[in-house]
């Protein structure tokens, strides 16, 4: 098994549900490779088995945040290189892949599969689906988007009780992840409708943004309230299709543009039209690794994905997990097998639904996200801080 991409609160739960199934199922070996892909091609691969050595060291792996094994952001761009990792994965007996990542892991799971089958070898590759930002095709959400999803409403919400102590206008806007879809700013709007106190504008990947019309609105708001609120997606482009952030000019080894924060551009900008408070907030990489907000929904059904990975691989190649949603009430789904083709390189966005000019979500959306943010984990403290498990890296696997 190997981690990919960013970070999640259940990523490390799929590797542990993997790790339980491997050992149900009797695997002579079941390794893990540090740093993805990247740590593969380097032979950085531990015995999982020597370091997972009780029921609490799994336990605790399944609620550790982040990538345990290590990640990356590696493109398996030729055949030499696939080739190296088919030759890596032989010298090692490996005859099973599983790769947990997002849409650039299954890119990678969809080439090396591709290229296994081509070559004639007998070695299995399944993808298992993670990304905060919920934009796999292939399934109804993706592990870690529930966790971050909730993670993000409750810091809207808190921000919200926050920006409403004074007695005078202030604007505040916060910045939330997601590239090319919206999911995730799409949860920060949850409070507004529960608890009406949240965000007052929301601006998602998906739409148009133009800034004059954001003054429009932000002027219409000021009419009911002093304190506003808005939300902004940090890939969000004006009509021209332009990211309204900046970009260094230098793109991820998978072309992605890199981009530097529309919620700082935004303020600025409104800092030259209004003499008042106006202040810029990134929840940034807390939106993936933050634990205390955790989603018991989503660290179970992690857990699961990676149990049924397992038990799919020997059979099945070129495959990853997806999650097919039952019924909403009671919340209940199924896992199935989708064919990696049909998700590798793909962005699923969000449908947006409009009231006036801007993003609000109906009653549809609530009952799609309410039951992935719902039960929280325990986690155990010591001197006040969080125990989390650990692999020991420098315990590399010699042949």
């Amino acid at each position: 098994m190997a981690q990919s991409g960013g970070p999640t609160c259940a990523i490390n739960a799929t590797l542990a549900g993997c790790y339980k199934k491997a050992i149900e199922l009797g695997f002579d070996n079941v390794y893990g490779a540090l740093y993805g892909v990247q740590g593969l091609l380097d032979s950085k691969i531990i015995d999982l088995k020597a370091q997972i050595k009780t029921d609490e060291d799994l336990n605790r792996l399944k609620i550790t945040p982040a990538s345990a094994l290590g990640s990356c952001r590696y493109k398996v761009d030729s055949e030499e290189k696939l080739a190296k990792i088919v030759e890596i994965l032989k010298s090692y007996n490996i005859n099973y892949f599983i790769y947990i990542g997002g849409n650039d892991s299954m890119d990678t799971v969809y080439q090396l599969s591709k290229y296994i089958e081509k070559i004639g070898e007998d070695i299995h590759v399944m993808g298992s689906p993670k990304t905060i930002d919920n934009d796999l095709f292939g399934t109804d959400h993706t592990p870690g988007f529930g966790s971050a999803a909730k993670f993000v409403a409750n810091s809207v919400y808190e921000i919200a009780k926050d920006v409403e102590i004074y007695d005078y206008r202030t604007i505040t806007i916060v910045e939330i992840m997601g590239r090319y879809a919206g999911w995730l700013t799409a949860a920060g709007a949850i409070s507004k409708k529960l608890c009406n106190l949240g965000a007052d504008l929301v601006y998602i990947s998906e739409d148009t943004f133009e800034f004059d019309n954001l003054v429009k609105e932000i002027n219409e708001n000021f009419k009911r309230t002093d304190n506003i609120l808005i939300l902004v997606s940090e890939g969000i482009k004006d009509s021209s299709n332009n990211f309204i952030s900046k970009t260094s000019g230098k793109k991820d080894k998978f072309g992605h543009a890199q981009l530097q924060g529309p919620s700082h551009i935004i303020r600025d900008k409104l800092k030259e039209i209004y003499d008042m408070p106006i202040r810029s907030i990134e929840l940034n990489i807390l939106q993936r690794c933050d634990m205390s907000f955790a989603s018991k929904t989503d660290i179970e059904e992690s857990f699961e994905v990676g149990e049924f990975s397992v038990e799919c691989v020997e059979n099945h190649s070129g495959k990853m997990v997806g999650i097919k949603r039952i019924s909403n009430k009671p919340y209940k789904t199924e896992f199935e097998l989708v064919d990696i083709e049909k998700v590798a390189n793909k962005t699923k966005m969000i449908i947006p639904k409009y009231t006036d000019s801007h993003f609000q979500i109906d009653d549809e959306f609530m009952d799609y996200i309410l039951p992935l943010i719902e039960g929280e984990i325990d986690v155990e403290y010591k001197n006040g801080i969080a125990q989390y498990f650990a692999f020991d890296k420098e315990d590399i696997v010699k042949l």
